[in-house]
């Protein structure tokens, strides 16, 4: 190719090199041209030169790679020459056969020898459970032999233990018991003693002796209780017994201080009342009309009512409670199975005992509510709260304590272990003995001796916590500034009341009238204001910052007294006294009552305004002491509860200023 080429290029040099000859110009121009077309052959041919060097190369790879596959063929044919004459099919199949057969024959004696392993380890496994078994349950049998021996020790240990803690505890309960019984017993002893020393009104003062035997009687019987559980059903007859005995001597401890040992004078007072007194029951609840022909019979039956529904307590509850005891003592429970079924005798025996008991109080509650206020002046409440208290602790306490005995019995230990009836009522006995103590002082506090003294006077207003901190005068500023502004009269829902008091019937003059509550007459050198405060502390135990915070000043009536003058030969009616009375009004609170200070009034009433107007009567049958009229007249026209188109209005308000005024 190069030589071929070659010539091209020399004869294109000699035809250039003629032309020139000839002619310059257009040979320079083909030279160009030649020149070009040469130098774009060249790159033609050295680009062709290129693809056919490379395909020259891979064609050569080619070649490399046909011969190696060649090789390849030609070896695996010689294999296959060499297999083909050495192995026919029929061999491999034989021996595809005896390998398939030396399999399963290896398959077999290798099943053989897994199931021989198999039971030669269960074998061995079972023995080694049985040996293992025999051996946990004989170090079971040791363990468990050892447990019981221990706790068996443990045991005797414990309860020798608790015997001993139980003795030393009962010993140290039945000596604090028995301290708290001798400290009451003697207290109450002393308080006794005190009774005696100072025995001004024995008619009354017996009757608190009969009371005040209660702390010491139930403090010994509780304590006897516990120390002898066995007697324990004997002894609670003994204070079933006292229990109701005291019952029915507050009632006639509180006759005792109306009518100071006269019967007749309860009665009267009682008839006094008879406006609240309901009649007395008849049979079955019903009660009659009112078949008595005065207040003074009514009252005279409400008072035998009063005194057989306390009374029938008295032995209906020993009798009631030795029935009870008797039945569980012999285990005697009729048709039913238990003390609370309803079969039993014990169950109608205790429904007894509480409708006796119900009786017994309303008895003595109809008679407190007829005389509260009579007996405001000595506080019987607290002096029954002392006797309901004891006979609270003995019943309900006691349940309580049964109750939770049953319930916990089998979570505590100290109960558990005995019989929780027997806890129960050793507790309740305990606790009795120490309750003894507190109401003996109690009683020391309700049951004072200075009440039966000649002179007495109550203590209306006690020191209380709050005064240490003035609240007592902070209400009372705020009470003052709350009725700033305010009318001073009573709401029209309420109804208006005035107090008043009847004379004692040991008083020379009008024995027994009905009078105002407090009254007195103008000592000299003491102003008005200061007379009222002394009169109303010493007549009706009015307080002296009471008296000044509520009494009023409302005028003055005046009046002449009659009487006739005999002379020597005829009788004159002439003026024996003319008399001016002062008057003040006095709002007392509705908490507030008054008391009998001084002996001059038997007791405290209260009276609607209708009833003041009827006892206005002159014919009233219950008359009110003479100069007391103008005085209650005249607040009956300020108040307006006398009307100005009443007949003869201006007449007696002259009448009222009638007297001397100067």
């Amino acid at each position: 190719m190069t030589g071929e080429t070659t010539p091209l290029t020399g004869g294109s040099g000699g035809r250039s090199g003629g032309g020139s000859n000839r002619n310059s110009g257009p040979f320079r121009f083909s030279i160009i041209t030649l020149a070009a077309l040469s130098a774009a052959l060249i790159a033609v041919t050295i680009t062709f030169q290129l693809k056919l060097r490379s395909l020259s190369t891979q064609l050569t790879s080619e070649k490399s790679h046909l011969t190696e596959l060649q090789t390849k063929v030609d070896d695996q044919q010689t294999v296959i020459d060499r297999f083909s004459n050495s192995v026919s099919n029929k061999d491999v199949m034989e021996k595809v056969s005896d390998l398939e057969d030396d399999l399963r024959k290896t398959e077999k004696e290798l099943s053989h020898k897994l199931f021989a392993t198999q039971q030669s380890i269960e074998d061995l496994l079972n023995a080694t459970l049985t040996k293992l078994d025999t051996t946990v349950k004989m170090a079971q049998d040791e363990i468990q032999e050892e447990v019981d021996k221990v706790k068996h020790d443990v045991n005797d240990y414990v309860i020798q233990t608790q015997d001993q803690f139980s003795m030393e505890n009962s010993f140290m309960v039945y000596q604090l018991a028995g301290t708290f019984t001798l400290l009451a017993s003697l207290i109450s002893m002393w308080h006794m003693t005190a009774h005696l020393r100072r025995f001004n009104q024995p008619f009354v003062q017996r009757k608190i002796l009969a009371i005040l035997w209660m702390s010491p009687l139930y403090g010994l019987t509780s304590w006897l209780s516990l120390v002898m559980p066995a007697y324990e059903g004997y002894l609670a007859v003994i204070k079933d017994f006292y229990e109701a005995y005291v019952i029915y001597q507050f009632l006639s401890l509180c006759i005792a201080i109306l009518g100071k040992g006269d019967r007749d004078s309860v009665v009267d007072l009682l008839a006094q009342h008879a406006d609240h007194l309901k009649p007395p029951f008849r049979l079955c609840g019903c009660c009659r009309p009112n078949p008595y022909r005065s207040p003074r019979e009514m009252a005279e039956a409400v008072l035998i009512q009063c005194q057989t529904f306390t009374m029938q307590f008295v032995f209906l509850r020993p009798l009631t409670t030795i029935g009870i005891f008797v039945c569980n003592k012999v285990g005697y429970y009729g048709w039913g199975t238990s003390a609370s079924d309803y079969r039993s005798p014990q169950f109608w025996l205790n429904m007894i005992q509480n409708l006796s008991v119900f009786i017994a109080f309303s008895g003595l509650l109809k008679f407190y509510h007829a005389v509260q206020e009579d007996l405001a002046w000595c506080r019987p409440f607290p002096k029954f709260l002392c006797i309901k208290g004891i006979v609270f602790l003995t019943f309900w306490q006691g349940l309580a304590i049964a109750i939770l005995a049953e319930t916990i019995g089998d979570t505590t230990p100290n109960v558990g272990n005995s019989d929780p009836e027997l806890w129960a009522k050793q507790a309740q006995n305990f606790l009795i003995c120490l309750e003894m103590l507190l109401f003996s002082i109690a009683h020391f506090y309700c049951f004072p001796t200075d009440e039966w003294e000649d002179g007495y006077r109550p203590v209306v207003s006690d020191s209380k916590f709050g005064d240490q901190l003035a609240l007592h005068d902070f209400f009372q500023d705020l009470k003052l500034v709350a009725r700033q502004g305010k009318k001073k009269k009573k709401k029209k829902t309420e109804e208006l009341r005035m107090w008043m008091a009847r004379r004692s019937r040991s008083k020379s003059k009008y024995p027994g009238m009905l009078d105002h509550i407090v009254a007195g007459g103008q000592p000299a050198g003491m102003s008005l204001l200061d007379n009222v405060v002394k009169e109303c502390e010493e007549e009706a135990g009015v307080p002296p910052e009471l008296t000044r915070e509520v009494v009023r000043a409302a005028g003055a009536v005046s009046y002449e007294s009659y009487q006739p003058y005999e002379g020597d030969d005829e009788v004159i009616d002439g003026v024996i006294s003319r008399s001016l009375l002062f008057c003040y009004d006095m709002e007392l609170p509705s908490d507030f009552t008054p008391v009998v200070v001084d002996g001059e009034v038997d007791h405290f009433f209260q009276a609607t305004i209708d009833e003041v107007k009827a006892m206005m009567d002159p014919e009233f049958d219950d008359p009110i002491k003479p100069n007391c009229y103008p005085v209650i007249i005249d607040y009956l026209l300020r108040a307006g509860h006398i009307s100005p188109d009443s007949t003869g209005y201006l007449d007696v308000l002259r009448t009222l200023r009638s007297g001397y005024c100067g």
